[in-house]
């Protein structure tokens, strides 16, 4: 028995040996963990919309990730980053040693909203103009510069007793004003408010009614324009001799009374256009009665002039109230 207590003695301290050379082995085998060279955002504070770089350079990392949405990553990378708020990212790095973490703060400025500058400044109105369609209405057009609404002040007077308004806001306006008297002048002012209650108006202006038409009709039967010389060589008997030559432009009209009543003055005017401009005109009234349903003729001449292409011709009555014409033929 006191030989085994020697054997058992002499094992034990061996064993012992042996399992602490097994554990320092192991330790010693272990690699170290990662190192993060470098991890930061340049610049570190920017304002919102604006971005920033997020730099990494890991070394001896097997994986690398990036949280906030980046996810993983190569060991060295970059990224541009426009948060809309202050954060950070926390990248972590991983090998058989073990895991190494590094967190950058990226701080957003957010700028405080300014309250918007008040509107001070009242429309600029333009293009002021009057048209008048029928002897009892007028139409008002303007712009504006910015969204506003429409007002005409207007009268026969500059003390403007009447008003017509619409409250669209809108920078072309137009104001029809009706029952006005036919041949007749009136003053009128436009105004515009924007919406923050700024008022412009303008300067007196004026327009005149149509003038009503007649109760009397006629038909235009046949109608001819063209240009005529005159003058030139004739024989006087004793030989040719030279007189002026004169060049025209004329107008040959026929119609008839369509009226249940006479006429007995018809003011006939010759317009000379070139384009839609009027070169000049010529007035014929013609006195002779004629009873409904009779016809008349006349032919009226001016000057030429070369720049006229085209003539119209227009009737009023002894009133002067402008004869609605209907056509026929001869």
């Amino acid at each position: 028995m006191a030989g085994m207590k020697t054997k058992y003695g002499w094992y034990i301290p061996l064993s012992c040996s042996l399992t602490l050379l097994s554990a320092c082995a192991l330790v010693s085998c272990r690699p170290a963990p990662p190192a993060i060279l470098l991890f930061n955002a340049t610049p570190p504070e920017i304002n919102l919309g604006e971005s920033t770089t997020l730099k990494w350079v890991i070394k001896d990392a097997t994986s690398v990730t990036i949280d906030q949405g980046i996810g993983e990553v190569a060991g060295t990378g970059l990224v541009e980053l426009s948060p809309a708020k202050t954060i950070a990212y926390t990248l972590n790095a991983t090998n058989a040693g073990g895991t190494v973490s590094k967190s950058v703060v990226i701080y957003v400025t957010i700028p405080i909203p300014q309250p918007p500058t008040p509107d001070t400044t009242p429309p600029v109105i333009k293009n002021i103009s009057a048209s008048s369609d029928t002897e009892t209405s007028a139409v008002i057009t303007w712009t504006t510069n910015e969204p506003s609404n429409s007002q005409v002040e207007y009268g026969k007077t500059t003390e403007y007793d009447l008003t017509a308004t619409s409250d669209e806001l809108t920078t072309t306006h137009s104001i029809t004003l009706s029952g006005l008297e036919p041949n007749t002048a009136y003053y009128y002012q436009v105004e515009s408010k924007d919406e923050a209650g700024n008022e412009a108006s303008s300067t007196d202006n004026i327009f005149v009614t149509r003038q009503e038409k007649s109760p009397y009709s006629l038909e235009l039967l046949s109608l001819e324009w063209g240009r005529r010389t005159t003058g030139g060589s004739v024989d006087d008997g004793w030989g040719m001799s030279q007189t002026e030559e004169k060049k025209y432009l004329f107008i040959k009209c026929k119609l008839q009374n369509k009226s249940h009543a006479t006429l007995r003055t018809i003011i006939c005017t010759m317009n000379c256009w070139n384009g839609t401009d009027l070169v000049k005109y010529e007035v014929y009234v013609h006195r002779a009665p004629v009873l409904p349903g009779n016809t008349f003729t006349f032919e009226i001449q001016t000057a030429d002039d070369p720049t006229v292409n085209n003539v119209t011709i227009d009737f009023a009555d002894e009133l002067g109230r402008e004869i609605v014409i209907k056509t026929g033929g001869q």
